[in-house]
């Protein structure tokens, strides 16, 4: 069995005729918790876009799950994006729909499920990420933290097990935060769940990833991977030294 989920080859990715990053090569295989880190500005979230299928790279390929969504078409492209899951750094949530509306329109969208249906799979997964009972609730009525909660239970309603984060704790006090890491943490293990997430909150870092992918600005490159503890031991960069110690460097 293919345990590769996510592969980029030689990747260039850029916009508006600038390169980002160039020749990136990278892979996420299943169960993994892959962090994407960098200083503010380097392109994080630009290769986050590029995995997602959002922006076209300049130059390589993506594989999701061994199928190209650099080079798929209309609705094979629709059905790779329906595999996985995307929480985004805002939690994007309708104001005008409560949570249950914000997760069954995602459902009206690409499934065939009943009203009833639909409800009880919303219900369903704001049980899984702990916000049971606030179906009918505004986002404007409810906490940062729980915009972010109910953010992925909207992700994960076609029931993926690959999901997308970007700055998951942007915004969140130390208690909220932990919270979520928690949660992504109980995620993988209940639903075997890969994750890509952008950020640099470092207390995140070490506790959920399992795999570090180190974007440098300057040379527009990966400069390191590996667990975190293997960059802090054995990584001889010392930029990525000193940013992994909060060294003044995280921004």
């Amino acid at each position: 069995m293919n345990n590769e989920v996510v592969i980029a080859k030689d990747l260039t990715i850029g916009y508006q005729g600038t390169t980002v990053m160039e020749n990136l090569n990278f892979t996420i295989t299943k169960g993994e918790i892959c962090v994407i880190l960098g200083a503010s500005g380097c392109g994080k979230s630009t290769l986050l876009k590029h995995l997602i299928g959002l922006y076209p790279p300049i130059k390589g390929e993506i594989l999701i799950k061994g199928q190209s969504i650099v080079n798929a078409k209309n609705k094979e492209r629709q059905e790779i994006m329906k595999s996985f899951g995307v929480l985004y750094q805002s939690g994007a949530l309708f104001g005008s729909l409560n949570l249950e509306e914000n997760i069954c329109l995602c459902l009206e969208e690409h499934t065939q499920y009943s009203k009833d249906e639909m409800k009880d799979i919303a219900n369903e997964k704001l049980a899984l990420v702990d916000l049971a009972g606030f179906n009918k609730y505004y986002p404007a009525e409810i906490s940062g933290g729980m915009k972010k909660r109910a953010g992925l239970a909207r992700a994960l309603a076609l029931e993926p097990d690959l999901l997308f984060f970007d700055e998951p704790s942007a915004g969140l006090d130390p208690i909220s935060s932990a919270k979520l890491d928690r949660l992504l943490l109980k995620l993988k293990e209940d639903i075997h769940a890969t994750m890509v997430v952008v950020t640099h909150e470092l207390d995140s870092i070490n506790t959920i990833a399992s795999k570090v992918i180190f974007l440098d600005k300057e040379s527009k490159g990966i400069v390191a991977q590996g667990t975190p503890q293997e960059l802090k031991e054995s990584c001889n960069i010392d930029f990525v030294q000193r940013f992994l110690s909060r060294d003044g460097l995280l921004s």
